[in-house]
């Protein structure tokens, strides 16, 4: 073990992260937090569960903690390396939202084609500028184990002002159940007492993209 990791080193020395695939870069991340652990199976535990990983990356230190063997340590460490990443973004590199086409257009190019259910959140800053997309839920979304709390740590985490939520009916259609919406207006409610405002619900499919706030649906 001790052997690939030190290869991994010496690649990355070489070459920095160029050739490097996912779990192998991930992999490597990990050697810096799990010194007795094998850190392939653990970055492919990550992987299966949320997808890919930038999904990892957008998770709190509690859900990357669900994962067997991923230690305070480890998910310290992986959303330290996140939240560093993101600060240091220039604010011209930022996504600009400035209406309901824009998120739209956006939406259609993260999500519209993907098989794999997700319940998404874009967070926005008070100009309306794109922080991050994180992940509340992802493979087969049950609407009502989307636990609020793990949209209050994302917000916190990146000290968002806005939330436009989001998630794919795979060969689906659009149309938002009676679940979608008392969930929306749940965490409605929980924008206002915790200052934070939910701009709107977006159902997306391969050929379609529904505003939940367009058609009237976030009224309570």
């Amino acid at each position: 073990m001790e052997g690939h990791r030190k290869r991994l080193k010496q690649r990355f020395l070489r070459a920095g992260i160029k050739g490097f695939t996912d779990r192998e870069a991930l992999e490597l991340l990990l050697t810096y937090a799990t010194p007795r652990k094998d850190t392939r199976k653990l970055s492919e535990d990550l992987l299966d569960k949320f997808g890919s990983l930038k999904n990892i990356l957008n998770q709190p230190p509690s859900s990357l903690m669900s994962v067997d063997g991923i230690g305070e340590s480890a998910a310290t460490l992986i959303s330290l390396f996140s939240q560093l990443t993101a600060r240091s973004e220039s604010p011209e590199e930022k996504i600009k939202i400035t209406g309901p086409d824009e998120v739209a257009e956006y939406l259609k190019k993260r999500l519209g084609s993907q098989r794999r259910e997700r319940f998404s959140a874009l967070l926005l800053n008070s100009a309306n500028s794109l922080l991050a997309e994180v992940d509340l839920e992802y493979g087969t979304v049950n609407r009502t184990q989307v636990y609020p709390r793990n949209l209050v740590e994302k917000v916190i985490a990146h000290s968002a002002a806005g939330v436009i939520l989001v998630h794919n009916h795979p060969g689906g259609k659009t149309d938002p159940s009676r679940e979608d919406i008392a969930l929306t207006r749940k965490l409605i409610k929980l924008g206002e007492d915790m200052d934070f405002r939910i701009l709107d619900h977006f159902i997306v499919t391969e050929n379609e993209i529904i505003s939940l706030k367009a058609v009237g649906l976030l009224d309570r």
